[in-house]
């Protein structure tokens, strides 16, 4: 999992397991049927399970799949009457699967012959009074199927809706620190400039502070725009903070102690010097490593944050002990946060799993960062 980019979308394994899980079922069934009635021939055993296979086909084969079942069905339409058989009821799980991946089409061109084959089969050599029962029952169970799939996909449908909701909130607020990082430097330029016209020195410093803060200021609003995309920056009139990472460590730490935690911290460097998106980044991946920690981790095994700057790069490390794959979850989009906070920063995130320890680890480059604090006159 280090460094690989996290998709949003809700994981498919639903999709896949949904039908060939229902198949199975049927298949035990129809095995167990044949076993308790020994007078039943092959040849309908075998029928039936070609039937429960061809049934979970569409979780693998979307298109094909379905036209598989339906042609193994016809054949149900030819077989002697006495033929005890159970495949038919094969037929719910193909209606489900194509509504579970809301295949409105290719399920209203394929239920009515399905509907027909297995109302044939259930009503070949039955009295006419009792057709009509037949005809209801798998109506009412078709129907039934059709329901379940539709309610499951909006159920799917709105998960991914609620996941791009919180994923854009998350973007619109790594925007609104960028945007407030970029106001903040171009202040400070404005204040340096009007500083050196007043005192009419142009020193050589002045000179580099200029270019290398336009040039931050440049990579910034290009990372804004790339994470804007359809949303607008909000109206950002507050007075400017730098953010507290000093601070905000030791929130975390007695956050994690306070349930139970042993956290041990190591800073070297000055990081109270730093400026610009660094200290955003660093503050978000910071506080959702931590409620990683409350979520997975082991109580009993220590908690170590690590955090080193140089004058070229500041490197951060949350170690911890945690069960289970730090998975992504519709609308639980800490670890694409943490990814995009990085990123925004022109840093990079990791997450590895060795000798049973979670490592969140983020290093960003200082480079570009004036090494001039501004003047005011």
């Amino acid at each position: 999992m280090t460094g690989s980019r996290l998709s949003l979308a809700a994981p498919a394994w639903p999709e896949r397991v949904l039908e060939p899980l229902l198949a199975s079922l049927l298949g035990m069934l129809v095995v167990i049927g044949w076993v308790a009635v020994p007078r039943s021939t092959p040849w309908a055993l075998l029928l039936d399970l070609a039937a429960c296979i061809t049934a979970a086909l569409g979780a693998f084969l979307p298109r094909t799949g379905p036209l598989a079942f339906v042609a193994v069905l016809s054949v149900y339409a030819f077989i002697p009457n006495d033929w005890l058989t159970l495949g038919e009821l094969a037929a719910l799980i193909p209606i489900l699967g194509m509504g579970v991946r809301r295949q409105k089409r290719l399920r209203r061109v394929l239920a009515p012959p399905i509907l027909v084959l297995v109302a044939y089969r259930s009503v070949a050599g039955e009295a006419f009074s009792n057709a009509w029962g037949y005809i209801a029952f798998w109506t009412l169970a078709l129907a039934a199927a059709w329901l379940v799939g539709d309610a499951f996909a909006r159920s799917r449908a709105a998960q991914r809706l609620e996941a791009e909701a919180a994923l854009a909130e998350q973007r619109t607020q790594i925007a609104r620190d960028l945007h407030d990082v970029v106001a903040h430097d171009l202040s400070n330029m404005s204040l340096r400039a009007q500083h050196a016209l007043l005192s009419s020195t142009y020193a050589t410093d002045d000179l580099e502070y200029f270019a290398r803060t336009s040039a931050k200021c440049v990579d910034d609003m290009r990372r804004l725009l790339r994470l804007l995309r359809a949303n607008s920056v909000p109206n950002s009139a507050e007075t400017w903070q730098e953010p507290d990472i000093q601070g905000t460590l030791s929130s975390q730490m007695e956050r994690l102690r306070s349930a139970g935690f042993t956290v041990t911290a190591q800073i070297e460097g000055d990081i109270s010097v730093l400026t610009g998106t660094i200290p955003h980044a660093v503050i978000g991946i910071l506080v959702e490593s931590c409620n990683n920690i409350l979520r997975h981790a082991d109580a009993a095994e220590p908690c170590v944050i690590l955090m080193t700057r140089t004058e070229a790069q500041l490197d951060l490390a949350v170690i911890n002990s945690g069960e289970g794959e730090l998975t992504q979850k519709p609308g639980r989009l800490g670890i694409i946060g943490m990814q995009e906070r990085a990123e925004a920063a022109g840093g990079a995130l990791s997450i590895q799993n060795a000798n049973e320890k979670w490592i969140v680890s983020a290093s960003f480059p200082i480079w570009t960062l004036a090494s001039a604090r501004p003047v005011h006159g």
